[in-house]
């Protein structure tokens, strides 16, 4: 009888190793399938021999084409690389959804909360009201220019409070505008700045910081090999993962709280009190909740700040590198603004400028990933097959880098592609934001924050390279692309 018993589970194992190796037709090409791991071994391989993850799924990209079929653990993956099938992805009405599972859901409080993880009827809705009701408190309006100016003047108050009496000082590039970012969307949803030196803001700063450089943006170890929770919690980014969630929730509440206990139906104050008015309401629609609204703020609390930090960290890593590039955005700075402090009315006067920060983001974008989406029903992109729920993200490298971006000489830093007859140009594939419907919805945002945060700093100081610790090509691999930790010395200009 056990003898029976072990053939017959022999058999049962091989079927099922069998058909966990196997590809769905018409599947995207890839590295072979083993059972259990899929190809991570793979992708592992690759990864430590390349820069990092964008690098590695490049590199395979090129050896199987622009669409790759990955199998991580036992979840398909499918890696647009191809600017052609980025762009049909992001426009695909079959490829709006947004990823499932324990890893996405953890995060706020294992429901299916916020804008930036959300989809269908439910996304729309509180898309929809987060975006209406932001312009109200200064988002994409004027009063959001006053809001990043006067967040600039604080950046550059601090700047010089730690330069004092001195010529020059040094700065950590790598969070030297973390705050400011923060604070200039943080403003318009919870009405509160902070300082910089705000110890428990530097605290979560920190910590935040931290983990996006242990998970990445289709997921950790822990998410595709559950187990790992367990036996590995440091390694596979499960205690890192749950400990910085449980401060961002605390944080949260706490300033919820605050608005609870001040908030005034005829008076609202930021889109926190606002949002309390709809839960107030007998009426409110299902999607509304003060758990969705502590994820709103989760998701722009965390995605807004590091992505914009990170891109300006990158923009004055290739201004230290190319000081022929930063003295020409210089030269143009003092022309327009003779001496008094910029004002985000000045871009379409300062055409080189604007085409550095989007040179910036370009070099921050080429090293990123879309948010993870997910097929919505069975469908085809690039001809391939796409099963109903696998996991498809644009690695945006093949549409800012790749042989078939459209660049000429696309790792130099050259504000000038940008520019034609002293206009600034949007080449067809620059997407440092994505396109489509699910494209960020900070991007003007972000844009602004980089413009004035050069454009002030350029117009006071020279930042140059720190020999013992020199800007470094490498890259911080993680939810959003950083740079190797770096310093830059600000020097008073003589003007």
């Amino acid at each position: 009888m056990s003898v029976n018993i072990q053939q017959s589970l022999g058999t049962r194992f091989g079927e099922y190793a069998y058909l966990d190796t196997r590809k769905p037709k018409n599947f995207p090409p890839g590295p072979k399938w083993y059972p259990l791991i899929g190809c991570t071994l793979e992708v592992i391989r690759t990864r430590k021999k390349f820069e990092g993850l964008y690098e590695a799924t490049a590199q395979m990209c090129l050896k199987y084409g622009p669409v790759l079929g990955l199998k991580i653990g036992r979840e398909p993956v499918v890696i647009m690389y191809g600017p052609a099938e980025i762009k049909e992805m992001s426009m695909s009405e079959d490829l709006l959804g947004r990823p499932l599972g324990s890893y996405f859901n953890m995060r706020t409080w294992n429901k299916r909360l916020g804008i930036i993880l959300t989809d269908r009827e439910f996304w729309q809705e509180q898309k929809k009201f987060v975006l209406r009701h932001l312009k109200e408190f200064g988002y994409g309006t004027g009063n959001m220019s006053e809001l990043i100016q006067e967040e600039t003047f604080h950046l550059l108050n601090s700047i010089e409070k730690s330069m004092g009496e001195k010529d020059f000082t040094i700065f950590n590039m790598e969070s030297l505008f973390s705050v400011s970012v923060l604070n200039s969307l943080w403003l318009m949803l919870a009405g509160v700045r902070y300082s910089p030196e705000q110890s428990e803001m530097k605290k979560l700063q920190r910590i935040m910081s931290d983990l996006f450089k242990v998970i990445h943006m289709i997921g950790a170890p822990f998410s595709y090999f559950p187990i790992l929770k367990y036996v590995a919690p440091e390694l596979s980014g499960y205690k890192a993962y749950v400990e910085t969630h449980c401060l961002i929730w605390d944080f949260l509440k706490k300033e919820l709280e605050q608005h609870k206990k001040t908030h005034d139906p005829e008076n609202p104050r930021d889109l926190m009190d606002l949002y309390l008015n709809v839960l107030y309401s007998p009426d409110h629609g299902e999607s509304f909740s003060e758990e969705q609204l502590l994820a709103i703020c989760l998701d722009m609390f965390m995605a807004g700040s590091e992505t914009t930090n990170n891109s300006t960290s990158f923009g004055f890593l290739y201004l230290i590198l190319n000081p022929e590039v930063q003295k020409k955005t210089q030269e143009e700075i003092d022309s327009v603004l003779g001496g008094r402090a910029p004002r985000l009315s000045d871009r379409p006067n300062m055409p080189y400028t604007e085409a550095v920060v989007m040179e910036a983001l370009r070099m921050f974008g080429l090293r990123a990933f879309s948010v993870p989406h997910r097929a919505l029903r069975d469908t085809y992109v690039g001809g391939y097959f796409i099963p109903k729920d696998t996991l498809v993200v644009a690695n945006y490298h093949g549409s800012m880098m790749g042989p078939n971006c459209g660049f000429t000489d696309p790792e130099k830093f050259d504000p000038e592609r940008y520019i034609v007859d002293r206009k600034v140009t949007i080449p067809e594939h620059f997407i440092p934001f994505g396109i489509g419907k699910r494209r960020c919805m900070g991007d003007s945002l972000a844009k602004a924050n980089i413009f004035m945060f050069i454009t002030a700093i350029l117009q006071k100081y020279d930042v140059k390279v720190v020999p013992e610790s020199p800007p470094d090509m490498r890259v911080v691999d993680g939810v959003t692309p950083a740079p190797v930790h770096y310093k830059a010395k600000f020097i008073r200009r003589q003007l």
